[in-house]
């Protein structure tokens, strides 16, 4: 009896050695690389027969992008019932995000707005997202909108509908193409999103090499040096009408050697088409006489940019601009 237990653990440890051995033998043979997890399958928005967008039904379990409270888009709307807005992001969009900076084609972000509760046991203070009140989605996907971008919503108080039609045009994407931080999503509310990715490269601008590869490169190949950057990258078509915003490092124009950014396509397009009116006037500064313009200074005066040497001619020209400038 004794002997055939023995056998028997035998032919058990034997088995589990042989079942073992292909997965250690992904590890612990020189020479054998271990095998990659496979690529994520992308996962695109689903249409209906009416051409309105599917709700994915696991939307609740996407990656977390970012939150907040209150958040209101409209310049002077009276204060109402404030709202926990959740915002998250299909997994597999994610993942090209962080890899690579860019929301890609199909790329899905869901706005989940929750209103606020307060007084439950155990809490003494303080507010918790509570019913939920709407459910909106965000849509990269050329193929259905010429923009690039739609925005769905699917209701929320009497129950969530199963698809939805597309927002009119100016009812989102207005707003977001003009002040998204990144290709149509507003970034800067989302710091955990922006955190882990990378900074993605404009197609149009050069990107400088590396010190390495400068250091090997001849001096008659170099390549040119980088316009400067004019009036400290605030949109020049906003602050000729009076506005400082940063513009987006990844919406540029280049004119008579400097570098200008822009809040949006549009405030870019509008500048190209009318470039001497919205870039600065001049190329020496009109207080000291013949000395070169530094493009970080610079003053308006009736709807038109002037550059300046300093500092204090800043200060000078706007305490008697009549004075400097040119008929």
């Amino acid at each position: 009896m004794k002997n055939r237990s023995l056998a028997l653990l035998g032919i058990l440890a034997l088995a589990s050695a042989a079942a073992a051995w292909p997965v250690a033998s992904v590890f612990m043979v020189p020479g054998v690389a271990a095998q990659s997890e496979p690529a994520t399958k992308p996962t695109m928005p689903k249409y209906g027969s009416d051409g309105g967008l599917q709700l994915p039904q696991d939307w609740r379990q996407w990656v977390f992008a970012g939150s907040s409270l209150g958040l209101s888009y409209t310049q002077g709307a009276q204060p109402g019932m404030e709202m926990f807005h959740e915002t998250l992001m299909e997994p597999s969009a994610y993942k090209h995000f962080a890899a690579t900076g860019t929301f890609r084609e199909g790329t899905m972000l869901v706005l989940a707005l929750h209103g606020t509760g307060e007084g439950v046991l155990p809490s003494r203070r303080g507010r918790f997202a509570a019913e939920l009140h709407g459910v909106e989605m965000a849509v990269k996907d050329s193929s259905r909108r010429p923009e690039g971008w739609a925005y769905y919503n699917f209701g929320g108080m009497d129950g969530l509908r199963n698809t939805a039609r597309a927002m009119p045009k100016e009812s989102c994407y207005s707003c977001h193409i003009q002040h998204a931080k990144r290709d149509n999503v507003f970034l800067q509310f989302y710091p955990l999103l922006e955190e882990v990715a990378p900074r993605p490269r404009a197609a149009h601008v050069a990107e400088p090499p590396s010190a390495v590869a400068a250091a090997h490169t001849p001096a008659a190949q170099a390549p040119a040096a980088s316009p400067a950057l004019a009036i400290k990258g605030l949109d020049p078509v906003l602050l000729v009408a009076g506005q400082e915003e940063m513009g987006k490092p990844e919406i540029i124009a280049d004119h008579k050697g400097r570098r200008y950014q822009f809040v949006s396509e549009p405030n870019r397009a509008r500048f190209a088409g009318e470039p001497d009116t919205y870039s600065i006037q001049n190329d020496s500064c009109p207080v000291v006489v013949g000395a070169p313009v530094d493009p970080s200074f610079f003053a308006v005066h009736e709807r038109r940019i002037y550059g300046f040497a300093t500092a204090d001619c800043v200060e000078q020209f706007k305490s008697h601009p009549a004075e400097y400038v040119k008929p």
